[in-house]
């Protein structure tokens, strides 16, 4: 069934993972739901054959997913800055709590998973030395 999920970046991503996979594995999504793609054929001119891995759908048959699975989110808890060197933070596998902590430590690990969620080192490097220079110099104002 339609299941509802939060309004957070946290399921769009793992739901841009799931939709990428089913790419990745050729499904069909005009279908409801994807199902396998069946158009494939050695005599077919199409581009897209030179991506076809024939291995991953005989592998997929196998094990029965002809029709792909529905998405399913795991919730991985939250994290939220307050402001002042504060955050909260509830850590989570599913339904089960791992762990809740608030302030300093809370915004440590903030901090921790901001810079490991940036795509690209250059911009780890950049958040990193902007956060340096705003605890040494203060933020910029002037342009308020």
């Amino acid at each position: 069934g339609d299941s509802l999920f939060p309004a957070t970046a946290q399921v769009a991503g793992q739901q841009g993972a799931f939709v990428a996979r089913l790419l990745d594995r050729d499904y069909d999504l005009t279908l409801t739901p994807p199902q396998l793609s069946t158009t494939s054929n050695a005599s077919t001119t199409n581009t897209l054959d030179m991506f076809e891995d024939p291995a991953m759908a005989q592998w997929l048959k196998f094990r029965g997913l002809e029709t792909a699975p529905p998405f399913g989110f795991l919730n991985l808890g939250m994290l939220a800055y307050l402001g002042g060197g504060e955050a909260l933070t509830q850590v989570q596998m599913g339904d089960i709590n791992l762990f809740a902590w608030a302030g300093s430590v809370a915004y440590l690990l903030w901090r921790s998973v901001y810079l490991v969620k940036q795509v690209a080192t250059r911009n780890r490097v950049l958040v990193t030395f902007d956060w340096i220079k705003s605890s040494l110099f203060g933020r910029d104002i002037t342009r308020l």
